[in-house]
C-alpha cells in the first residue's frame, strides 16, 4: 500500500493539538538553537524545495517536455518494437541506446493512458496523443525552479518542537517527494510548530562528489555551490558527432571577451564545409573564407580556425566545452575569458531539394501568375535539355528560351534566359521561397525577383483530364476497336499498339501484322498521336489531336476528320482463363548451376459447356506482357514437351478466334538450385541469457546458433532485427557476439551458394541468475609473511576475489566491520594497501553491489611465519617429482584446480594438462638466503599463464607447498600432492 505523506503530516499535526494535556510526557530541549530551525519561505527552505522538485527533464528524450515527467512503468512503441520502461535504469539505458537517433513522433509512440508527474509531484492521467501534445505545447520551463546538480543522501530526519522547544516527534524522510511535500506543508501551516533539520546531512553532487554539512548555513552554501560540481558534459562531445553537427547547417555565432558573457557581439554567420572550408559573414564587410578542422587532444576536442581575426586579434584555437545538437560553446585555449556561442540556423522554408525541384519542374506544364492576369492563358514547359517553352492556349507555336537551377547564397535560384518574349518581365534569376511537393497535380512553387512574386502551379492533366502517361498506359493495355470517317469498312478493325511503336491489325486467323507506327507527341499543352500507316491505311497518316479522354475511349481529330478508339479487352477475359489456363506440370532443378531448368507445361480441362461456347480458342506464349498483348515474340513451348528455360516471367495469351476477345495470364518460373540441403541443417533457435540488472541482456548470436551447427554445405549467415531486413538482406546486426537488446526475437538469414535463402527465428529470452555465485563458491584467504615479527603486513584486498568476473556492471567496496559493510558506510579508503590492525589473524569484509542487490563476503587475513618451513632445495626437488600436484588455491580461488602438474626429474619439463589441454612448460629450483625459489617459464594457456615467474617456498610439507611470488608477495599459490 502506498501512503500519502501529505495526509500523514496533516494527521500528525491534528493529533499534536490533542496532546496539550500530556505535556509532562514530552521531552524538554533546553539548548535548541533557533537559528538551526527551518523557517517556511526562507532561502534555505526554498533551496531545499528546488533541490527536491521532480525533475521533468529526466525523460525529455521521450516527451520533449521538461515541466513534467512520465510515470513509470510506461510502454512505448519504437520503430515497431514494443518496449516496457519499468525503472529509471531502463530509462537511462534506452537513452544511451538512442544517443545517435533523433527521437520524434514519427518513430516513438506511447501506449495510452499514461500518467505525467509535474514538478510539485501532482499527477494527471493522459488518455490519448492529442491530449498529450496539448500538454507538451503548454509546457513552460522555468530554469530557476530545479537545482539538478545536488541530491540529498537519504534518510534524513527533522525534529519537531512546540513553542516551548519541547521535542514532540522526529520525522524521517526517505526520498525527494516526501521532503518536497514536507516543506510544502510547512509553507501552508500556520501553527506554532518548530522544525529543525538533524545534522550531519550529506549532499551528493552531479559529478559524483559528496559533501557533509553540519549547519543550516553550510547546507545553504553547499546547495548554492552545486552548479559548479555538475557532471562535465564536455566528455560527451564526440569528434564525429561535432563534425557532422557543424557541417549540417549554417550557425549564428556570438563572441564575448573578458568573461563578459552578458555582452555578446554578433550574430555572425559561420558556414562549415565538409571539405574543411569555412566562410564567415558579418565580422567584416566582406565574406571571409578560411579553413577549419576538429582534433581530439588531451584537453578535449579542439576547433582550429585558420586566420580567424576579430578586432585585429587572431583567435584560431578553441576548446569545445558544450555540444548540444543545436547549440555549441567554445573557450579560447590561450586568451582567457574569450568564448563563442554557436546557435544552429537550419531554418529553410523549402520542403524540396534542388534535385526535387528539377524533377517536378519537368513532369508537367505549369500555370503561372503574378496577380495581374498578364499570364492567365500561358503555361511554362520545362524540358530536360534546359529548353523552356511558354505556350499560349491551343497555339502550336510557343515562346522559346532556357531555364536552369542553381544554389546561391540567397537560396535555390530558378533562372530564365534567352527568351524570345517577356524578356523584361521574366528573364533573370528568381529565388524559390516556397515549394510544395505532394507528388500529385497540386505541386506549387513561389519565386521572387526584386518586388515581383510569381506563383507556379503544376498542371499535369490539362483540359483533357488525363496526361500523356495515362494515355500511354491505357493504349498499351489491350486491343482497340478503330472507327473513322476515312475508312469505309463493314469489318470491325481491331488494332494493337505495341510498346516498340508498331501498330498491328488482327485478322480472322489470329495473325497480327504491322500496318504502321504510332507515337505520342506533346505540342504546347496539347497531346497528339502521330500515325504513319501503309497497306491501305495511308489516309490515317498525320498528327491526330486527343480532344476527349474517358475510360476505355479516345476521341481524335485532324481537321474535319475523326478517329474513335474503343478498348476491346474487358469482355469475358476471366471466362477465357477459366477455360484455358497454363500451369507447370513438372520441373527439374538446376543441377549444373547454369541457371537453366527443364519445365513441362499443361493446360486445364475444356469440358464445361461455357468453354465449348467460346470455341475456337487458341493459346500462345510470350516473354513480356506487351508481346502477349500484341501477339509478338512467340516462345517455342509445346504442351507436355520438356522445355529448357531460365528463371523468368512468361505470359500466356488466350485468344477467341471468333470474337477476337483475349486474355493474358502471367506465370512466374523459378529455377531452383539442386543443392538446397543446406537449409535442413538449420531450424529456429532459442537463446537464454541472464536478466541483467540494467535490463539489457547481451546475447552471443553467433556462438549460440550457427556455432552449434555442423553443416557440410556452404552457406552465408547474417542476423537481422526485422523480418523485412532479413528477406531483403539489408541492415545486418554488426556485433553478433555481444548483441545487447531489449527485443525478444531476431532473424537468421541462411543463404546458399545458389543465392536462395531461408529465414529462421532466433528467440531471445532471459532468466534470473545468481551473480554472486562465484563469490559464494570459496572462502577468500590472504596470507603474508611476518617479515618483521610484528604480526603486521600490508594486504591488497582487491585480489581476494579477482577471479570473479561477471558480465553486468558491479561495484566492490571493503570494510573492517561487517555492520559497516551491510550499511555501506566507512569503507576502507585504500583497499589495495591495507595494513591489518589486530593480531596475526583478522577478518575484513567485501561488499559486492550488483544493480539493486548486494551481498557481503568475509576475507580472512593471516600473518604467517614464513621461516617455519625447513625444506632444502633437494627436499623440494624430491617431493615435487615424486607425485602429481594440483593448484588448490591461487589467491584464494580454486579456478586453476583443474590443471594437473607432472614435474619431470631430469629434463626440467613440467607437463601441465587438463582433459582437453596439454602444456609443456619448464621448472627449476634455486636455494637462496630467503629460502628455496621455484621458477616457472613457458606456461602458455588461458589463466594458467599467471604462474610464470619466481616463487618463494614459504611453507613446505610432504603433502603441500605454499609459494609466494617474489615480486608481489600478495600473489600466493598452494600446491597439494595427489599421488593416487
Amino acid at each position: 500500500m502506498k501512503t500519502n505523506f501529505k495526509y500523514v503530516l496533516i494527521s500528525f499535526i491534528f493529533v499534536l493539538f490533542c496532546f496539550t494535556s500530556c505535556q509532562d510526557e514530552i521531552s524538554q530541549i533546553e539548548d535548541q538553537n533557533e537559528q538551526e530551525t527551518i523557517v517556511p519561505g526562507s532561502n534555505l527552505a526554498n533551496l531545499m524545495s528546488r533541490t527536491t522538485t521532480n525533475d521533468g527533464a529526466i525523460d525529455d528524450f521521450l516527451d520533449n517536455a521538461s515541466c513534467f515527467s512520465v510515470e513509470l512503468p510506461v510502454t512505448i512503441v519504437l520503430s515497431d518494437i514494443t518496449i516496457i520502461i519499468e525503472t529509471e535504469a531502463d530509462l537511462f539505458e534506452l537513452e544511451d541506446l538512442l544517443s545517435n537517433v533523433t527521437v520524434d513522433e514519427d518513430i516513438l509512440d506511447f501506449i495510452f493512458p499514461i500518467t505525467v508527474i509535474f514538478s510539485d509531484y501532482s499527477e494527471i492521467v493522459i488518455e490519448n496523443e492529442d491530449q498529450f501534445l496539448n500538454f507538451i505545447e503548454a509546457c513552460v520551463e522555468d530554469d530557476n525552479d530545479v537545482i539538478e546538480c545536488a541530491d540529498f543522501v537519504y534518510p534524513i530526519s527533522f525534529s519537531v518542537f512546540n513553542s516551548g522547544f519541547n521535542l514532540v516527534e522526529t520525522i524521517v524522510i526517505e526520498n525527494d517527494e516526501a521532503l518536497y511535500v514536507f516543506l510544502e506543508e510547512l509553507e501552508q501551516d500556520d501553527n506554532t510548530l518548530i522544525v529543525s533539520l538533524n545534522f550531519p546531512v550529506t549532499l551528493e553532487y552531479g559529478n559524483g562528489e559528496s559533501i557533509e554539512v553540519n549547519t543550516n548555513e553550510e547546507l545553504a552554501n553547499a546547495i548554492e555551490d552545486a552548479e559548479q560540481f555538475c557532471e562535465d558534459e564536455s566528455d560527451d562531445c564526440l569528434e564525429d558527432e561535432v563534425v557532422l553537427n557543424l557541417i549540417e547547417c549554417p550557425w549564428e555565432v556570438y563572441l564575448y571577451t573578458n568573461e563578459d558573457v552578458d555582452n555578446l557581439d554578433g550574430p555572425y554567420v559561420f558556414d562549415f564545409n565538409e571539405n574543411g572550408v569555412l566562410t564567415i559573414e558579418g565580422i567584416t564587410t566582406e565574406t571571409h573564407t578560411t579553413s577549419w578542422e576538429i582534433n581530439e587532444t588531451d584537453a578535449g576536442l579542439e576547433l582550429h580556425i585558420e586566420s580567424f581575426y576579430y578586432y585585429e586579434a587572431q583567435f584560431g584555437n578553441w576548446l569545445v566545452v558544450e555540444c548540444d545538437a543545436d547549440e555549441l560553446r567554445f573557450e579560447h585555449l590561450t586568451v582567457e575569458g574569450t568564448g563563442m556561442y554557436f546557435e544552429q540556423d537550419c531554418d529553410d522554408d523549402l520542403d524540396c531539394s534542388i534535385t526535387d525541384i528539377s524533377s517536378i519542374l519537368q513532369e508537367c506544364p505549369w500555370d503561372f501568375t503574378d496577380g495581374t492576369g498578364n499570364y492567365d492563358n500561358y503555361q511554362l514547359i520545362f524540358n530536360d535539355n534546359g529548353e523552356l517553352q511558354i505556350s499560349e492556349g491551343m497555339a502550336a507555336s510557343a515562346i522559346g528560351g532556357y531555364w536552369s537551377l542553381s544554389s546561391t547564397d540567397n537560396g535555390i535560384a530558378l533562372t530564365f534566359s534567352n527568351l524570345t518574349a517577356f524578356q523584361d518581365s521574366l528573364e533573370g534569376e528568381w529565388i524559390i521561397i516556397s515549394c510544395n511537393d505532394d507528388d500529385d497535380s497540386s505541386n506549387e512553387l513561389t519565386i521572387i525577383q526584386d518586388n515581383t512574386i510569381l506563383e507556379l502551379e503544376q498542371d499535369c492533366l490539362g483540359d483533357l483530364g488525363c496526361s500523356v502517361e495515362d494515355i500511354n498506359a491505357d493504349i498499351l493495355e489491350c486491343a482497340w476497336l478503330l472507327q473513322t470517317n476515312l475508312l469505309d469498312s463493314f469489318v470491325p478493325i481491331y488494332v494493337h499498339f505495341g510498346s516498340n511503336g508498331d501498330v498491328l491489325i488482327e485478322d480472322v486467323s489470329n495473325l497480327e501484322s504491322p500496318i504502321g507506327t504510332w507515337d505520342l507527341v506533346t505540342i504546347s499543352t496539347n497531346i497528339f498521336i502521330d500515325f504513319t500507316f501503309q497497306q491501305g491505311y495511308e489516309t490515317l497518316n498525320g498528327q491526330w489531336q486527343v480532344v476527349e479522354c474517358v475510360e476505355g475511349e479516345l476521341y481524335l481529330v485532324n481537321g474535319d476528320n475523326n478517329i474513335v478508339l474503343e478498348q476491346a479487352c474487358e469482355v469475358n477475359n476471366q471466362d477465357l482463363l477459366n477455360c484455358y489456363s497454363l500451369y507447370v506440370l513438372s520441373q527439374e532443378c538446376d543441377d549444373n548451376n547454369d541457371g537453366i531448368a527443364t519445365f513441362v507445361f499443361e493446360t486445364n480441362s475444356l469440358q464445361s459447356s461455357e468453354c465449348i461456347e467460346l470455341y475456337p480458342i487458341s493459346g500462345s506464349y510470350h516473354p513480356t506482357y506487351d508481346d502477349a498483348i500484341i501477339s509478338t515474340n512467340h516462345l517455342n513451348i509445346q504442351l507436355t514437351t520438356p522445355t529448357e528455360l531460365a528463371s523468368q516471367t512468361i505470359y500466356f495469351r488466350v485468344f477467341n478466334q471468333e470474337t477476337h476477345e483475349f486474355a493474358v495470364q502471367e506465370l512466374e518460373l523459378i529455377v531452383e538450385a539442386c543443392n538446397e540441403n543446406v537449409f535442413s541443417c538449420f531450424g529456429d533457435f532459442e537463446i537464454v541469457e541472464c536478466n541483467q540488472p540494467n535490463n539489457v541482456p547481451v546475447f552471443n548470436l553467433s556462438a549460440n546458433t550457427i556455432g552449434l551447427v555442423d553443416c557440410q554445405y556452404a552457406f552465408t549467415p547474417s542476423f537481422h532485427e526485422t523480418l523485412a531486413d532479413a528477406e531483403n538482406n539489408i541492415n545486418p546486426i554488426a556485433n553478433t557476439e555481444a548483441y545487447g537488446t531489449l527485443t525478444t526475437e531476431v532473424y537468421l538469414r541462411i543463404e546458399a551458394e545458389s543465392g536462395n535463402f531461408q529465414i529462421f527465428n532466433v528467440y531471445l529470452n532471459t532468466e534470473e541468475c545468481n551473480y554472486f555465485e562465484c563469490f559464494q563458491s570459496f572462502d577468500a584467504v590472504l596470507e603474508l609473511c611476518d617479515e618483521n615479527n610484528d604480526t603486521a603486513a600490508t594486504f591488497d584486498l582487491t585480489i581476494a576475489f579477482s577471479n570473479c568476473t561477471i558480465s553486468p556492471e558491479y561495484f566492490m567496496s571493503y570494510y573492517e566491520i561487517e555492520v559497516d559493510a551491510n550499511s555501506g558506510v566507512n569503507p576502507i579508503a585504500n583497499p589495495q594497501s591495507f595494513t591489518n590492525t589486530v593480531t596475526s589473524q583478522q577478518t575484513v569484509y567485501a561488499r559486492v553491489d550488483i544493480g539493486n542487490a548486494y551481498e557481503v563476503f568475509p576475507i580472512q587475513l593471516n600473518i604467517i611465519d614464513c621461516n617455519s618451513g625447513s625444506c632444502t632445495e633437494g627436499d623440494i626437488d624430491g617431493i615435487l617429482t615424486e607425485c602429481q600436484w594440483n593448484i588448490t588455491s591461487y589467491n584464494g580461488s580454486d579456478n586453476l584446480g583443474s590443471y594437473n602438474f607432472n614435474f619431470e626429474e631430469n629434463s626440467g619439463i613440467v607437463v601441465i594438462y587438463t582433459d582437453t589441454t596439454v602444456i609443456d612448460a619448464y621448472w627449476s629450483t634455486t636455494q637462496t638466503n630467503d629460502g628455496v625459489i621455484v621458477e616457472f617459464t613457458n606456461v602458455n594457456g588461458p589463466n594458467i599463464q599467471a604462474i610464470n615467474g619466481s616463487w618463494l617456498v614459504v611453507e613446505c610439507t610432504a603433502e603441500q607447498l605454499v609459494l609466494h611470488n617474489v615480486n608481489d608477495s600478495n600473489n600466493e599459490i598452494v600446491l597439494d600432492r595427489t599421488c593416487e
